[in-house]
C-alpha cells in the first residue's frame, strides 16, 4: 500500500459481533465494485464456531465464524482491520484486545456510549504500538 493509505482493494476485515445485514451490504459493496475476494475474511461471535451463509454476488459463500478474536486472527493473518459492533465497555475492551493481535492495524468501531476514558486508552496504545487508525462511528472521546 502507498503511505499514508488505509485501505486497498485487498484489504480483509474480520467482523466482531456478528450482525447480517451490516456484513451482507459489505459483501454486495465489494461485488459492485469489482472484487475479486470479499472484504470479510471472518466473523468473530463469542462462543459460536462454524460457518455463515452469505451471498457475494449472485453466489451463496461461507464465512468462517470464529469464537474469539485471537483465533480469527491466527485463521486470518492477512486480515489487518477489525470492525466492532459492540457497544459500551465490551466495544473498548474488545478493541483493545484486537489492537493487541500483531496483524490488526486498522480498528473500526460501530458501537456508540465508548466512555471517553476508554477511548483515550485505545487511541494511546495505536499509537504507542504503531497502529494505523481507529475509527470511531458516535463514540466519546478523541478519535
Amino acid at each position: 500500500m502507498a503511505t499514508g493509505q488505509i485501505f486497498s482493494k485487498t484489504t480483509q476485515a474480520l467482523f466482531y459481533n456478528y450482525k447480517q445485514l451490516p456484513i451482507q451490504r459489505m459483501l454486495d459493496f465489494d461485488f459492485l465494485c469489482g472484487r475479486e475476494t470479499p472484504s470479510v475474511a471472518g466473523i468473530i461471535n463469542p462462543g459460536s464456531d462454524g460457518f455463515q451463509k452469505l451471498f457475494f454476488g449472485q453466489e451463496e459463500i461461507a464465512i468462517p465464524v470464529h469464537p474469539t478474536i485471537e483465533a480469527a486472527c491466527n485463521a486470518h493473518p492477512t486480515a489487518d482491520v477489525f470492525i466492532n459492533f459492540a457497544s459500551f465497555r465490551s466495544a473498548a475492551a474488545s478493541s483493545m484486545s484486537a489492537l493487541k493481535q500483531p496483524t490488526v492495524r486498522v480498528v473500526a468501531i460501530i458501537a456508540e456510549g465508548v466512555p471517553e476514558s476508554d477511548a483515550k486508552q485505545l487511541i494511546s496504545y495505536a499509537r504507542a504500538n504503531n497502529k494505523v487508525r481507529i475509527i470511531c462511528h458516535q463514540c466519546s472521546g478523541y478519535w
